[in-house]
């Protein structure tokens, strides 16, 4: 199970032990690596053998090691492989120094950067999306009160005159003709 980085909790470690500092470009604010903290980082990735985004070649001491055992950066556990001890990162140590990369690696920013974007227009889309039905049905509805009405096939039915009616009107005539 990989467990995201929490980047606000990871910035604000680096910010307080300065190895980040936040800078204003004039357009935006965004933060920077500290001199400490790319000594900190190159230590870091040979002691844990991170490649080093930096370029920079350090080496960590054994004052190193006891810092990040210390400040739960790593811990000393037995490798049966090499048949020694070596130094592992913790959850911890590796979040923190992830954070680290990815605020000194401007194509990662941009890649985070993108992805939001992405998802919002996704978001945005998958919205307009459940709202269709509403609409199609408001159209249709609004194009049944505007078409004519429909015309039947169906005659219209006569009346019947029943035999009753017709002896009746004989006998008017009869009397009209005699007042004529």
């Amino acid at each position: 199970m990989n467990i995201p980085i929490d980047y606000n909790k990871m910035q604000n470690v680096l910010d307080r032990r300065h190895y980040m500092g936040q800078i204003y470009t004039g357009k935006v604010e965004t933060w920077q690596a500290t001199e400490l903290g790319l000594k900190t980082y190159g230590k870091w990735c040979d002691l844990v053998g991170w490649k080093n985004l930096t370029g920079q070649k350090w080496h960590s001491t054994a004052n190193f090691m006891n810092l990040a055992i210390k400040r739960n950066w790593a811990e000393v556990v037995y490798d049966f492989d090499m048949k020694k001890n070596v130094c592992k990162q913790t959850k911890f140590g590796h979040d923190l120094f992830k954070t680290f990369e990815f605020w000194i690696d401007k194509k990662a920013q941009k890649k985070v950067a993108r992805k939001k974007q992405i998802n919002d227009v996704m978001a945005g889309f998958q919205k307009a999306l459940q709202g269709m039905p509403k609409v199609i049905q408001q159209i249709s509805s609004m194009m049944g009160s505007l078409a004519p009405p429909e015309k039947t096939k169906s005659k219209p039915k006569r009346k019947r005159r029943d035999e009753k009616n017709d002896e009746h009107d004989q006998l008017y005539d009869d009397l009209l003709k005699g007042w004529s």
